[in-house]
């Protein structure tokens, strides 16, 4: 409080005055006492009291006298008492500032001080740190102002004690009183926002004249300091500035004009200092001002990194200072991330993220010094720069994996749809071609999360499109330009085309000059729009033409310039329009001025254009056209003194890797190549600072956006860019090194880059970077092995263990490395298998020991952990690794093993991933349950059966599937196995876990039930035991087991029933008996969805059921019915017919069907064929007689029982009948007949009409298909085709080979029924031997019962002609009993209409009775056309041999008196007697009150047939009878014998016949009857009395 009340002063004072005695000092002792006199100096100097006018002036004087005297005890207590009088604010003023308070005073003061150091610099110290106090005091002090030349006095003062002093304390004082001054004076600057005010021009002058100091020339020592120190300065003031002043566009402004180029000069400097503080100071840009200087950033991006980098005469120092600071720039994210943005994904900018990596990754991969004698210091700065790019390279993907981890801006997950918002762009967010990024200005963060990512993504692929269309432009100009239009870049207008071409960087001159000049149509357009896109006015005509050739390079054809020029002037004109009278004088004076550049500037040129030439040619046209003579001379001397250059012609052309870059900046990079080594280094800098100017003014016209990203999946594209760059480095550097520290970086980075990829989705690249750690274990070559292959191993357990997702498809080639190790710790030979020597190999052998401990079991244990889709991956991989040791001599187990463990693990996952990794499972676990080592199949199975015993504890749902695909594998192997050890132990895995787990197993009763039906024909062992499980499921466990697996149950009991090999029947009688118990729990609804509770209503879902259900069961009982055991088939007939009786009240009409096609009707499949007599008829004549005649009779009793419901089948099953009747067995065809007949009479009465027209028309054409043609050619028969005799249709009709026409006399076998009737009429033959002499003598044979005629006749051999060829061979005797076969069927056919005849005739239908009756005659008439031919009959014995011929004798009598019955039926009055009765019952029942007209019809067709009958009858006789008194030959007699019978009933019947019928015909019969009275036959003469007694009135003629 002393000193603050003015006592400082007088202390001060005090000594001053003691030290100056004598003499010398005598004004500075007066001026002392002069103040110590004062009465009121002790308040002069109080605490807060500001000395004024002529109080200051005494205080200040002894302070300046003090200062002259040069002594420093005197000096020593003046600058301390104005260094308080100063701070604690006694003095108030503007020292240096012109017209300011107290200005003159304080401003002489001041300099006094500054000019102290003069005396001082080089003597004592504490005056120099005085000197120091008092002007930092004076500069921060608030009320003594320090301004222009007095500020920069004081900055000069401290330079000098930096510079100058011995001192490293005063110059440590000094400098730092430098650095705060600057700090004081921009604080003031920055808290001053008023523009150009005193604070801000002092804070602008101070920062000019430190830049001017970094600027100086380093020519000697001094100056190299002073640079430095500039530097450090400058340095300090950039990181010393608040945020807020980062930003601020005023002082932005003088950093752009002043300390860029003061950095810029600094970075070419050839001295390590200096360049070491640029590099400082652009590490601070880059970090503070990158937002406020993007451009700038950029540029010395370029220039400082990229050039250091690239040109190879970069002294060491230089890399290592850059190194360092992209060491701290690489640990940054934001900052990596902003490069990205700003840089790499901007049109305008060049990539310098990209480039960075590249650099770095290129530096990293340098091959070392391999000379032997190689300088050690060359090798040591080879190894720290190596290491510093492995550094950089590895917190690049720290960074990048930072920045993926900030709060709240993770990757946003796709599948979230709470997270997921699509912003729509606004207008102006699409990215233009010269400006990229139009981002809004204050995005919402919900916004920023969702899109912002997307666009800088959208925004770097369409630079690189971009880029790609500059490359291929440059290559090919119309391939460039197909490009932009393919890829939408820009749009089809001409006007954007040219817009690129003159504005896009990096395009060739030639190429563009060369496109403008095409004749095409679009080229055209795009040259107009390109001059038109041009502004000339008010522009020379020279300076107009240069600024026109500067944007490309003339093309060399003529037509390409004219057309060029031709526009060219055509535009000048336009905004020039009074210089020219018309625009062809600017097109000729354009022509003349390019060959005017080309003669005055080309070397070969020996005769130069003179003016006067020039002149001259462009003054040949009018004077009123050409251009002014004074303007052609100016033109004249301004292209020779200049030449028109491209503005990049003398420019080195851009290597391949940098024509992609669109920025004019990365020029400066092409003066520092290789190319330049023989270059001055100064004027190299000069020109790199010249272009670099250059670029800084032109960017500064235009500065672009700044983009602030802070989405964490920006990352995503940065790595994409990068990764194969780092990737290449860091492989490179595993394979040369073996330092540990690179080695722990490369793996460090190979850990981080897996993990990344992995978070960012970029697949191909994790899987690259997986598989180069991978390949670094080198476990595939042991012998090559050493600590870093190891370490790699190390770093990958690693990855399993804590990034377990980022392996995915890679798991396989870890497990590799797994099973490798495993191998190689175990193999007998591990000692001497590793490492390359003795040294290294112990070391080596403990490190895999221990490796195969825990890290390789947390690997299998950590399963549990990974997510589904890897896990399926982890389990895939683990399958193909077990395949391959599987395969190996001898096989190994270890993944199999390990396998089984972590089934363990993970089988109580969720079961939609379980599914998916037992679907990889049971393939592997089927591959090595089919070993061919049973030990290895054993183990697999054994496997197979705890896990899924395991799993089957778990409770399944209805409707699941799950247990069934646990057991599907036991299923697969059971059936392809070949070993019955296998089978055997697959099969006690079936019947153990049945035993264990009944009351759990839901669907897996599906396989269980398979692996049984496999084992049903296995060994009589193995079939034995499964089917005693089978039983005692099926008996104990019925409601269990049959809910889901029914069907498989009934088809594996089907299995064991089918199972033949059993020496005993026992076990398919007891399997038959067990799906009785199946059909039974069945239809007592038992079972879920049976048919039991199915209504009639739902017939679709009773098709469903039946099918599914039924169907099975009764198609295997059909099988069975086929079997050779005779118990198993009659057990199996019976079930199933009693199963479809019991059942059948059930079954839908569709199912009906079904069951018939497809279970009935088989049975009889084989039965239906036509057989040949090799052989094999006999084979199965017991299955014959035993089971299919049954068969037969059961279906059609079946159907019978059902017949309302199986009516519609009734061709069917007719057609099965009748194709049984006509095969060539007898029983057979006798039981088929058997069959039909008692199916007629059983059901006839529920047929319908249709039914029974079906059924005459089956047995028509049974008829016609069995007729014994052969007969009728004897010498044929043998080498007849029986396939072609006759060929059934489902229509019911028959065709015959060749042609329709049957072996008949006149008669034509024809479809339909009118056909049959008209065979009828035309079959009416006479004459000997025809039909009726034939059917009397067969009558007469067969009821004699006689031998054949010809056995009778004395016809001998010799009636056959010699040319017969008789054979009589085994082959023949079958061909005869075939005949004899077909002979029988007639007959049996003939039983079966004569039943038909006897018990449903009046049921018939008056066409289906004339259809009956034309069958019948046919059959008739091809008999006795047989029988009439005694040489065909002879021939026929003869061929027979010692067999009895066929004979036709009963067919043919039995056949007439059936057909005579019918007509007289037909034709008499018994018909109509018995239709008053059951007739007219039926018709009443069919809706009819009278009978329908056919039935006259019917009548009067069979009247005329019978009338005819009987005039043959009669007529023949009549013909045979002699005259009276002649006497009858014998042969004659004969013959009259034969025909007495008949001609007796025809007689009879005469008798009989109605009345009306009888006068009818009387005509016809009159004559015929009264010659019989001369018969020598008394019963014909009996007969005929009858007649005249009962028709005497009718016979008498009326009168």
């Amino acid at each position: 409080m002393a000193d603050a009340g003015g006592a400082f002063v007088t202390r001060s004072f005090e000594r001053m005055l003691k030290e100056s005695s004598g003499k010398k000092y005598a004004n500075l002792q007066n001026a002392l006492k002069a103040y110590l006199g004062l009465a009121a100096a002790a308040t002069m100097t109080e605490a807060g009291k500001t000395l004024e006018g002529s109080e200051a002036e005494v205080v200040l004087l002894p302070l300046r006298l003090a200062f002259e005297t040069k002594q420093s005890k005197i000096i020593e207590p003046a600058l301390d008492c104005l260094h308080k009088l100063i701070s604690y604010g006694h003095l108030e003023g503007e020292a240096g500032l012109t017209g300011g308070k107290n200005e003159a005073m304080l401003t002489e003061l001041f300099n006094m001080v500054c000019r102290l150091l003069i005396l001082f610099s080089y003597g004592l110290g504490s005056v120099v740190l005085q000197v120091i106090k008092v002007l930092l005091t004076a500069v921060a002090s608030p009320s003594y102002h320090v301004h222009r030349e007095c500020l920069l006095t004081a900055v000069r003062t401290c330079y000098n004690i930096v510079l100058s002093s011995k001192s490293p304390v005063n110059q440590a004082t000094a400098k730092a009183t430098l650095m705060q001054m600057m700090n004081t004076v921009f604080i003031r600057m920055e808290n001053n926002t008023e523009s150009l005010t005193v604070g801000q021009q002092d804070g602008v002058l101070m920062l000019r004249t430190i830049c001017k100091l970094a600027v100086k020339e380093e020519t000697d020592d001094l100056s190299n300091r002073t640079k430095i120190l500039s530097l450090d300065l400058l340095q300090g003031l950039l990181e010393g500035v608040s945020d807020a002043f980062t930003v601020n566009y005023t002082f932005i402004d003088f950093v752009k004009a002043y300390l860029c180029y003061a950095l810029l000069r600094s970075c070419v400097s050839p001295t390590a200092s200096v360049f070491q503080m640029a590099v400082n100071i652009y590490t601070v840009l880059l970090q503070r001002f990158r937002e406020s200087l993007k451009a700038e950033v950029g540029v010395f991006f370029s220039l400082v990194v990229l050039r250091s980098f690239d040109n190879p005469e970069t002294p060491p120092p230089h890399c290592t200072s850059v190194l360092k600071m992209l060491e701290k720039t690489c640990n940054d994210p934001q900052l990596l991330v902003d490069i990205f943005v700003n840089y790499d994904c901007d049109l305008e900018s060049t990539n310098l993220f990209q480039q960075l990596i590249n650099s770095l990754s290129r530096m990293a991969q340098e091959p070392p010094p391999v000379e032997p004698n190689a300088n050690p210091i060359v090798v040591t700065q080879y190894r720290f720069v190596t290491g510093l790019c492995i550094q950089c390279l590895t917190n690049v993907l720290q960074s990048l994996e930072a920045w993926t981890k900030k709060d709240g801006l993770g990757p946003v997950e796709m599948d979230d749809p709470e997270l997921i918002q699509y912003r729509t762009p606004k207008r102006g967010s699409k990215f233009e071609m010269n400006n990229v990024m139009k981002i809004d200005s204050e995005p919402t963060d919900e916004a920023k999360i969702t899109t912002q990512a997307d666009d800088f993504e959208k925004a770097k692929a369409r630079k690189v499109s971009m880029e790609t269309a500059v490359i291929e432009f440059n290559r090919k100009p119309a391939e460039g330009i197909k490009f932009l239009l393919t890829e939408n870049l820009l749009p089809n207008d001409p006007k954007f085309i040219a817009r690129f071409l003159h504005d896009t960087p990096g395009l060739n001159k030639k190429q563009i000059g060369d496109y403008l000049g095409q004749h095409g149509e679009f080229q055209l357009a795009v040259m107009h729009a390109y001059v038109d896109g041009m502004n000339f006015v008010g522009m020379k005509f020279d300076k107009a033409l240069r600024m026109f050739l500067n944007g490309f390079r003339l093309p060399g054809e003529a037509q390409k310039i004219d057309r060029i020029m031709e526009k060219f002037a055509e535009r000048y004109c336009r905004d020039n329009g009074n210089l020219f009278k018309n625009a062809d004088t600017a097109y000729v004076l354009a022509y003349a001025v390019i060959m005017l550049n080309t003669d005055a500037h080309n070397p070969q040129v020996v005769t130069k254009m003179t003016k006067a030439d020039f002149v001259n040619i462009n003054s040949s046209t009018g004077a009123e056209e050409h251009a002014p003579k004074e303007l052609l001379e100016e033109i004249y001397d301004s292209i020779v003194n200049d030449e028109i250059k491209l503005k990049d012609e003398n420019a080195i052309g851009p290597k391949h890797e940098e024509k992609s870059v669109l920025l004019d900046v990365l020029d400066v990079l092409k003066l520092g190549g290789a190319s330049r080594k023989a270059a001055d280094m100064k004027q190299e800098s000069e020109n790199i600072i010249k272009r670099t100017q250059a670029a800084f003014r032109k960017t500064g016209q235009k500065q672009g956006v700044f983009h602030k990203p802070d989405h964490s999946e920006l990352a995503r594209p940065m790595l994409d860019v990068c990764g194969l760059a780092l990737l290449a480095a860091f492989e490179v550097t595993m394979e040369r090194t073996s330092d540990e520290a690179w080695i722990l970086l490369c793996l460090k980075a190979f850990y981080t880059g897996a993990g990344l990829t992995t978070s960012l989705g970029l697949q191909n690249l994790r899987n690259t970077f997986v598989a180069g750690l991978i390949r670094f274990t080198s476990l595939h070559s042991a012998v090559e092995m050493q600590n870093k292959n190891v370490e790699a191993l190390r770093a990958l357990f690693d990855l399993c263990q804590n990034r377990i997702d980022a392996l995915q498809s890679s798991w396989k080639s870890v497990l590799e490395c797994v099973s490798r190790l495993e191998f190689i710790t175990t193999s007998p030979f591990f000692a001497v298998t590793v490492g390359p020597n003795q040294i290294f190999r112990e070391d080596l052998l403990l490190s895999l020991l221990d490796l195969m401990e825990k890290p390789t079991e947390q690997v299998f244990a950590n399963t549990v952990k990974l997510p589904g889709d890897v896990a399926v991956e982890f389990f895939s991989g683990l399958c193909e690794v077990s395949a391959k040791e599987l395969n190996e001599v001898p096989p190994r187990v270890f993944s199999l093993t390990k396998m089984v463990e972590i089934s363990y693990y993970n089988i109580t996952r969720i079961r939609m991933v379980w599914g998916k990794i037992w679907a990889v499972l049971s393939l592997h676990f089927v591959a090595a349950g089919s070993h061919d080592d049973e030990k290895i199949a054993m183990y697999a199975i054994d496997s197979l059966r705890q896990l899924a015993h395991k799993y089957l504890a778990r409770s399944e749902l209805a409707k699941f599937t799950f247990q069934n695909d646990i057991l599907k594998p036991f299923v697969v192997l059971v059936r392809s196995s070949k070993n019955p050890t296998i089978r055997a132990l697959i099969v006690d895995c079936m019947i153990q876990m049945t035993k264990s787990k009944v009351t759990s197993i839901k669907s897996g009763w599906k396989s269980v039930f398979m692996v049984f039906t496999s084992a049903a024909f296995d060994y009589p062992e193995i079939s034995a035991n499964a089917f005693e499980n089978v039983e005692q499921v099926v008996l104990e466990h019925f409601e269990q087991v049959m809910a889901d697996s029914f069907m498989d149950c009934v088809n594996c009991l089907i299995a064991f029933a089918n199972n033949k090999s059993q020496s005993s029947a026992r076990t398919s009688l007891k399997a038959i008996a067990l799906l009785r118990i199946c059909e039974e729990r069945l239809a007592e609804g038992h079972i879920p969805g049976g048919v039991s509770r199915v209504v009639a209503e739902e017939r679709g879902r009773d098709q469903e059921v039946a099918e599914n259900y039924w169907f099975p069961m009764l198609s295997g009982l059909s099988e069975l019915i086929s079997d050779p055991r005779t118990e198993v088939r009659n057990c199996a007939l019976e079930v199933l017919f009693d199963l479809l009786k019991e059942r059948g009240h059930n079954f839908s009409g569709p199912f009906w069907k079904s069951v018939f096609h497809r279970i009935l009707f088989p049975i009889f499949e084989d039965v239906r064929r036509e057989f040949s007599y090799e052989g094999k008829l006999e084979s199965k004549n017991i299955w014959f007689r035993e089971t299919c005649i049954v068969s037969l009779r059961l279906i059609c009793d079946l159907f019978s029982s059902y017949y309302k419901e199986v009516s519609f089948l009734m061709p069917e099953l007719l057609r099965l009948l009748l194709d049984c009747a006509t095969q060539p067995d007898q029983t057979l065809a006798s039981m088929s007949m058997r069959a039909l007949t008692r199916f007629t009479e059983e059901g006839g009465d529920q047929f319908k009409v249709e039914d029974w027209t079906t059924l005459l028309e089956h047995i028509r054409d049974a008829c016609y298909a069995t007729q014994p043609k052969e007969l009728l050619d004897p010498e044929t028969m043998f080498t007849f085709d029986t396939s072609q005799s006759s060929v059934w249709t489902h229509s019911g009709t028959v065709t015959t080979p060749g042609s329709d026409q049957l072996l008949m006399d006149g008669y034509t076998l024809k479809n339909g029924e009118e056909a049959a009737v008209g065979a009828g009429e035309s079959a009416q033959i006479t004459g000997k031997g025809g039909f009726i002499g034939g059917v009397m003598k067969s009558i007469l044979h067969y009821r004699r019962k006689s031998v054949p005629p010809e056995s009778q006749s004395g016809t001998t051999s010799e009636e056959f002609d010699d040319g017969d060829d008789i054979h009589s061979s085994d082959e023949e005797s079958l061909a005869l009993q075939k005949v004899r076969s077909k002979c029988v069927i007639q007959l049996l056919l003939l039983s079966t209409i004569e039943s038909l005849q006897k018990h449903h005739w009046q049921r018939f239908e008056p066409s289906q009775k004339l259809l009956i009756m034309d069958t019948l005659f046919s059959l008739v008439e091809f008999a006795a056309s047989y029988n009439s031919d005694i040489k065909l009959r002879q021939r026929m014995r003869k061929i027979a041999g010692d067999w009895p011929p066929p004979s036709l004798l009963r067919q043919e009598a039995e056949g007439t008196q059936l057909y005579l019955a019918m007509l007289t039926l037909s034709a008499m009055g018994h018909e109509a007697d018995a239709t008053t009765k059951e007739s007219k019952r039926n018709w009443i029942n069919m809706g009819r009150k009278s009978p329908p007209p056919e039935s006259e019809k019917l009548r009067q067709e069979a009247e005329r047939r019978l009338m005819a009958f009987y005039g043959h009858v009669l007529r023949e006789i009549i013909t045979l009878q002699s005259r009276p008194g002649d006497t009858t030959p014998t042969d004659v007699y004969k013959s009259l014998s034969v025909r007495a019978p008949v001609t007796v009933k025809v007689l009879k019947a005469l008798s009989t016949m109605e009345n009306r019928v009888f006068e009818k015909h009387l005509p016809q019969f009159y004559p015929y009857l009264t010659r019989l009275i001369c018969c020598d036959q008394l019963d014909v003469r009996k007969a005929l009395g009858e007649l005249f007694l009962m028709r005497l009135m009718t016979l008498l003629p009326e009168y």
